[in-house]
């Protein structure tokens, strides 16, 4: 809370442009934020390649074991 020249307690009030510039960083983040999920996405499809459908369903312990 903020005085007024009276010296009483008024609640603060954002202006319109400090508002608007709020709502700009903060769809600027979202599309930092998106993009680098998207990325993270893309990376870990590109590592784990072709093979993922040929993987074992139940963690590769058994094909070590096996092979072993």
């Amino acid at each position: 809370m903020t005085e007024d020249d009276n010296g009483e307690k008024v609640p603060f009030r954002w202006t319109d442009e400090q508002l608007k510039r709020r709502r700009q960083r903060s769809i600027a983040l979202a599309l930092v934020l998106g993009g680098l999920v998207l990325l993270f996405f893309i990376v870990t499809i590109a590592k784990l390649g072709g093979n993922v459908a040929k993987r074992p369903a139940f963690g590769s312990v058994a094909v070590i074991e096996h092979v072993g």
